[in-house]
C-alpha cells in the first residue's frame, strides 16, 4: 500500500468546513445555492472543503445525490482549494471498494472513510484494519481520509491503526472527534513525518490542539466563520495572546449557539451573518426555526459583526 508517486499531494492547514447542503423549500438540493456557498467558503478563507459530511446530511441524500454533490463542489472549487468527500458505505468489502471508487471518480483530493462504517460495532479492530486495507488496495492511486462520525456509532481507531494509516502513504486527512487533547497529541506523534494530517472537530480545543501540531479545524465553527477560524489557525501562537483568546472564545460560543437544531440553525445563522440566502431547511432534522427561535441567532450574528475584531479576522467579502 505504499504510495509510490514522486510528488504526492499534501493537504493545506487551516479551516476545513464540513459543508452544509443548501436545500429548496421542497427539500430538493439548491444547486445554485451550492455554487454560491462553495464560492463564499473559499472567498472567506477556507483552506479546503469537506463535502458530503454529516453536516451535509449525507445519510439523507441518495447515492446519486451524494455523487452529484461531490462533483458539483469539486467543479465549482475549480482547483482554488482541495475538496474531500465521504464514502458513505458499510457492508461487504466489495461494496465499500466500489463506493470509494465512485467518490474518487468525482475528482476529490481524498475519499473520506467513515470510521463507524468500515466495520461494525461488534467487530474487532483486526476486522476494521482488514476492511480498510481492502478499500485502499482496491483503489490504487486514490488518497483517503478518516472521519470519526458519531453516527451510526462513534469508532475511534487505536494509535496503532493511526500509525498504520500514516505509514501506508495513502491517508492525508483525519477528522478527529475524540475531543481529548491527550489523544490528539498522541495521534499527531504517530503521524509525524507522513502526509496524514489531523484536523480537530472541536472548536473549544482548537488553540491547544494547534500548539500540539494539529493542522486545523474541520467542524461547525468553520461553516459559520471560515474567516475567523482561518485567522485563528494562522495567529494562534501570536503575542500578546489576548486577541487569540478572544477569537477562540467567540468561535466556541458561535458553535454552541447552533448546536440545538443543527443543521437548520446553522443555515439560519449563515443567512443572517453572510451575503448568502440559505433557507433553514433540512431533511435530517426538519424542525422549523421561527422568529422567536431565530432571534438569538440573528442578534449573535449582529454582535459579531459589530465587534472590534483583530484586523483582517472577519472577511470583507462576507
Amino acid at each position: 500500500m505504499t504510495d509510490t508517486r514522486e510528488t504526492p499531494a499534501v493537504l493545506p492547514d487551516g479551516a476545513w468546513p464540513v459543508m452544509l447542503t443548501p436545500l429548496n423549500a421542497d427539500h430538493s438540493i439548491d444547486w445554485a445555492g451550492v455554487d454560491a456557498y462553495t464560492d463564499w467558503l473559499i472567498e472567506t478563507g477556507a483552506a479546503g472543503l469537506f463535502a458530503v459530511a454529516l453536516s451535509s446530511e449525507m445519510y439523507d441524500l441518495t447515492v446519486a445525490e451524494r455523487t452529484a454533490l461531490a462533483t458539483r463542489v469539486v467543479d465549482r472549487a475549480a482547483g482554488r482549494v482541495p475538496v474531500v468527500a465521504s464514502s458513505v458505505a458499510g457492508g461487504s468489502q466489495r461494496d465499500q471498494v466500489e463506493s470509494a471508487a465512485r467518490v474518487a471518480d468525482t475528482g476529490v483530493s481524498a475519499v473520506v472513510l467513515i470510521s463507524s462504517l468500515v466495520a461494525g460495532l461488534a467487530d474487532p479492530e483486526s476486522v476494521w484494519l482488514d476492511n480498510a486495507a481492502a478499500i485502499v488496495d482496491g483503489n490504487p492511486g486514490v488518497d483517503f481520509g478518516i472521519y470519526e462520525c458519531p453516527l451510526p456509532y462513534k469508532r475511534l481507531p487505536s494509535l496503532d491503526a493511526v500509525e498504520w494509516m500514516a505509514s501506508s502513504g495513502r491517508f492525508t486527512f483525519y477528522k478527529d472527534t475524540s475531543h481529548t487533547l491527550a489523544t490528539m497529541t498522541a495521534r499527531i506523534e504517530r503521524m509525524s513525518g507522513s502526509r496524514l494530517k489531523l484536523y480537530n472537530a472541536a472548536i473549544g480545543s482548537l488553540t491547544p490542539s494547534l500548539v500540539a501540531g494539529a493542522s486545523g479545524l474541520s467542524g461547525y465553527a468553520a461553516n459559520l466563520y471560515p474567516d475567523l477560524v482561518a485567522w485563528l489557525c494562522e495567529h494562534y501562537a501570536d503575542e500578546p495572546a489576548a486577541p487569540v483568546t478572544a477569537v477562540q472564545r467567540l468561535l466556541t460560543m458561535a458553535e454552541h449557539a447552533v448546536n440545538l437544531r443543527y443543521p437548520v440553525s446553522a443555515k439560519f445563522f449563515t443567512a443572517a451573518s453572510s451575503r448568502l440566502d440559505m433557507l433553514p431547511v433540512s431533511r435530517w432534522k426538519p424542525e422549523a426555526i421561527g422568529d422567536h427561535e431565530g432571534l438569538p441567532l440573528t442578534q449573535f450574528a449582529d454582535y459579531v459583526r459589530d465587534l472590534d475584531l483583530p484586523a483582517g479576522a472577519l472577511s470583507a467579502t462576507r
